[in-house]
């Protein structure tokens, strides 16, 4: 990120360049200390979500994050629901005109509610993982030693195999010229 994006949004526009110490999620921008005080003050915005201005993700995942939710059918609607019907998400507009009558249109934030991670298997599974890359590894290693091993036992047949061609070229040619 660069510099300018760190300065305090409302204070930029005010013309004064003073650094932000948080970042609102929902503003997108970043506030000094004295606009964060105001913010949290102010009726319609108290209730936003600031964050440490170095938890900031930089804008190239910004970006990403707000192309993987923007929907390609309608300019500046976000992916909001997912209908179970047809396989696909939606927006708001979509929702409503084209999968009204589906039976499973679910928000996406509720889906991802009501998903329960079960965390408790997963480190013996990663376990596992890491014993079967090792051994894969192992192998690995060891099977490059043997093609190694191959591979200078070829060349030395075939430096004995030119040898012998070269013996053999040189007596015939002897005979021909005697």
């Amino acid at each position: 990120m660069s510099v300018k994006q760190y300065l305090c949004g409302p204070c930029l526009e005010e013309k004064a360049e003073i650094e932000g110490v948080v970042y609102g999620k929902e503003c997108d921008e970043p506030l000094c200390g004295q606009c964060k005080q105001d913010h949290v003050k102010i009726k319609v915005s108290k209730h936003h979500t600031l964050c440490d201005i170095a938890d900031v993700p930089p804008q190239e995942i910004k970006e990403l994050l707000k192309s993987l939710l923007a929907f390609p059918n309608h300019e500046k609607e976000e992916v909001v629901y997912l209908c179970k019907d047809h396989d696909m998400t939606c927006c708001n507009k979509c929702a409503m005109a084209d999968h009204r009558k589906c039976e499973e249109v679910k928000v996406l934030s509720d889906i991802l509610n009501d998903i329960k991670v079960d965390c408790s298997g997963l480190k013996t599974v990663l376990h596992d993982f890491q014993q079967q890359g090792e051994r894969l590894l192992e192998h690995e290693r060891n099977h490059e030693e043997l093609v190694f091993e191959i591979e200078n036992q070829a060349l030395a047949s075939l430096q004995t195999i030119k040898q012998k061609l070269l013996d053999i070229y040189a007596q015939l040619e002897n005979e021909v010229l005697s």
